[in-house]
């Protein structure tokens, strides 16, 4: 089994907008359901049991404002993906997400624009270094988002293996650092786009087939520094 460092960003964020009972998308249910019959439990009389049918309530609603939300729906299909990648032998580091800022902007597409990233996931073996977006979206949403003009899924995962190139170049002085941009769509509505030709875009069968073939091109003193170096990066 891969060696997994912190938790998925999606997690995270969805967590935090949940009762602290709700420790991991499993308990959502569960937790859902013991405050429920609590509420219920509660006799509505008097100010105290009031105050606390209302406070029970409140937490029953602030479940149910935050599922089946796209926020919840991206924690799922992050959760897929690690599960699957999971599937790797040990010689894998699976770093969760990972935030990397540069301490100056870099110039992308022709513009001083780009100084930052978050990476759903970054993989560290022998066999270099895959970042990896997930993408959890309907065939409504893309359209949604492409209305928008929100960022395309194929540029965001551009962007992210360009600063972890710069970064891993300027950390270690590597000439030319093995980064490979890796899209992964959970639905498998999304495509290889030419305007993005070093952007590879998998889902979750082909995933591990792609991984594994790959040459080994890093030595061992290699993966353990960049491990490292990225696991103080990664969401606890």
């Amino acid at each position: 089994m891969a060696i997994v460092y912190g938790r998925a960003d999606t997690e995270k964020r969805f967590l935090d907008k949940l009762p602290n009972e709700v420790k991991s998308i499993k308990d959502i249910d569960r937790v859902q359901q013991e405050f429920q019959d609590q509420f219920d439990s509660i006799k509505d009389k008097g100010i105290r049991n009031k105050f606390s049918r209302w406070r029970k309530k409140r937490q029953i609603n602030k479940i149910e404002k935050h599922i089946n939300t796209p926020l919840h729906s991206g924690t799922k299909g992050e959760i897929r993906v690690l599960n699957t990648l999971s599937r790797l032998d040990d010689q894998y580091n699976i770093l969760c997400g990972i935030n990397l800022e540069l301490p100056h902007h870099v110039t992308y597409n022709g513009k001083r624009s780009l100084k930052s990233a978050q990476m759903d996931f970054v993989i560290v073996s022998q066999k270099g270094i895959q970042v990896i977006e997930v993408k959890n979206w309907s065939d409504t949403y893309i359209f949604k988002n492409r209305a928008n003009g929100g960022l395309e899924p194929h540029e965001q995962v551009n962007r992210a293996g360009r600063i972890m190139w710069i970064s891993l170049k300027e950390w270690f002085g590597m000439e030319n650092p093995n980064v490979s941009a890796v899209l992964l769509t959970i639905q498998g509505n999304m495509k290889y786009d030419p305007a993005y030709r070093f952007v590879a875009v998998k889902d979750l069968v082909t995933i591990l087939p792609w991984i594994e073939k790959k040459k080994d091109i890093l030595s061992e003193n290699d993966v353990k520094k960049i491990v490292k170096k990225l696991e103080k990066y990664v969401t606890k």
